[in-house]
């Protein structure tokens, strides 16, 4: 089952905020996010993730994700991503806040997002940038920046 992306991205920076995840900027949030998702199109032939990567400069960015943290620059992460979700109530549209979450009782999901943590939690933003650059990433094979990356281009590309 796919989640929301700020489900997923909150499901990481819980993990940070828990200790379990060293200097969570946008940057590695971002790249942690498309391990998790190329790993679990090519292990299980699902998304993990409801939307797709760009191609961007400094590797795979979900825009929509971008945008809602991007306020912390280059910095550490340190709360959760909340969500206004409109409701009418006949005459007025109001807004109320909530924090998308991968649900405490999916422990596959959670199982895996541990195991990404495993294996790519301890490098820096920038490393994972590089790592997402070598020749036959599915970034290096996406032609133009900002050209949305394929999940078949994902599978494909990841663990060869």
């Amino acid at each position: 089952m796919a989640y929301s992306t700020v489900a997923v991205a909150n499901a990481f920076i819980q993990r940070a905020l828990d200790g379990k995840i060293s200097e969570l900027t946008p940057m590695k949030l971002q790249k942690l996010m498309f391990y998790a998702q190329s790993w679990m199109l090519k292990i299980y032939n699902e998304e993990l993730i409801d939307e797709h990567f760009c191609k961007w400069q400094y590797g795979p960015v979900i825009p929509s994700l971008y945008h809602e943290i991007k306020n912390y620059g280059s910095g550490v992460i340190k709360d959760l991503i909340p969500i206004g979700l409109p409701s009418f109530n006949g005459t007025d549209i109001t807004f109320s806040a909530v924090t998308p979450k991968i649900p405490e009782v999916d422990n596959n999901s959670w199982a895996f997002i541990d195991k990404i943590i495993s294996v790519y939690g301890e490098y820096s933003g920038t490393d994972l940038s590089y790592l997402t650059h070598l020749k036959g990433t599915a970034w290096d094979k996406t032609q133009r920046l900002g050209d949305v990356m394929p999940s078949q281009l994902l599978k494909d590309s990841i663990g060869n």
